[in-house]
């Protein structure tokens, strides 16, 4: 008897292992599918985003919008009252943003458009774009690596995923990826007139992990087509572009005060990228109109990979 119930204590073990190792690679499984088929990914149905939740609990206390504007602030949330754009994370003070560079989706090829900068900063960038506006989403997986940042060269490092009019004159939308001299990685987001640059959070992820990034527009207007960010399919922002039909564009921004720019030791990737149209997700591929263009010491590089272009930037003197 002591023999069986060792012989079934044994079974027991090899079948429990058995199961558990079919729910891991289930669960490996899913975890792929969900941060490498955003073809298959949709925003959740009915969604309703935090900040909107907590400005009608507000709402229903008898509180003015400059009230609730207040107390979103202190919980790290922030809302544009005039249009209704929300957004997690805490918008810049005036002191934080006369420090930074100006956000703009800028033509790489034409530096007129660095008066746009505070006064003795110096941009270089790198972009991919779209050269039509017939796309209502982009998404791209994006590998930051070293973006190197110091004192005396790179003060600021940018990586950007942009919806909008990126060769106009109206409005747009973007993520930013920021290393900054003397700073962690940090996420944040921005909208050309609807609230500016948010900080959301600090990047909780290594330096060399791939991030998903996607910027899309739901069909919907009021006062202008309603937008939704998410970073790692955690929504971030919500607010309106213009037009139902835009440019996609993934860039690079270095900023320096004396002129010189810090190397790259490892070039960012942006890879599995992909556009949103009336017709769903597809890769971005070389069937669809595309430019590309740099200015030194920023490089970029690009080829169709496996299933999408592949899009890699860097600075090397």
């Amino acid at each position: 008897m002591i023999i069986k119930k060792r012989g079934y204590g044994l079974i027991a073990i090899l079948l429990i292992c058995s199961m558990l190792g079919s729910v891991m690679l289930t669960a490996m499984a899913q975890t792929t599918n969900s941060s490498g088929n955003i073809g298959s990914w949709q925003p959740p149905q009915n969604f309703v985003d935090p900040v909107t939740l907590k400005i009608q609990e507000f709402r229903s206390q008898g509180l003015s919008d400059e009230q609730i504007t207040a107390k979103l602030s202190d919980i790290g949330m922030g809302w544009y009252p005039q249009t209704g754009a929300t957004w997690l994370g805490r918008s810049l003070s005036a002191e934080e943003l006369a420090k930074m560079p100006t956000v703009v989706p800028v033509n790489a090829s034409n530096e007129s458009q660095e008066p746009n900068m505070p006064l003795d900063m110096s941009e270089r960038v790198s972009s991919m774009r779209t050269s039509s506006y017939s796309w209502t989403g982009v998404t791209a997986e994006i590998t930051a690596n070293s973006m190197s940042s110091s004192s005396g060269q790179t003060q600021y490092n940018y990586l950007c995923m942009q919806l909008g009019d990126l060769d106009g004159t109206t409005n747009w939308a973007e993520t930013v990826l920021t290393h900054n001299a003397g700073e962690t990685y940090k996420w944040y987001t921005y909208d050309s007139d609807e609230g500016g640059l948010s900080y959301y959070m600090d990047k909780n992820t290594a330096s060399n992990a791939a991030d998903t990034y996607v910027i899309m527009l739901d069909g919907t207007y009021s006062g202008g087509w309603k937008y939704d960010v998410w970073i790692n399919y955690q929504w971030v922002r919500s607010a309106h572009l213009s037009s139902l039909w835009v440019q996609a564009g993934l860039q690079k921004e270095v900023y320096s005060s004396t002129g010189q720019f810090s190397n790259d030791a490892s070039h960012a990737v942006y890879y599995r990228n992909w556009l949103h149209n009336a017709g769903g997700w597809s890769y971005w591929t070389n069937t669809v109109g595309s430019k590309w263009s740099a200015t030194y010491p920023v490089h970029e590089t690009h080829s169709m990979g496996a299933v999408s272009y592949d899009w890699e930037t860097w600075v090397q003197n």
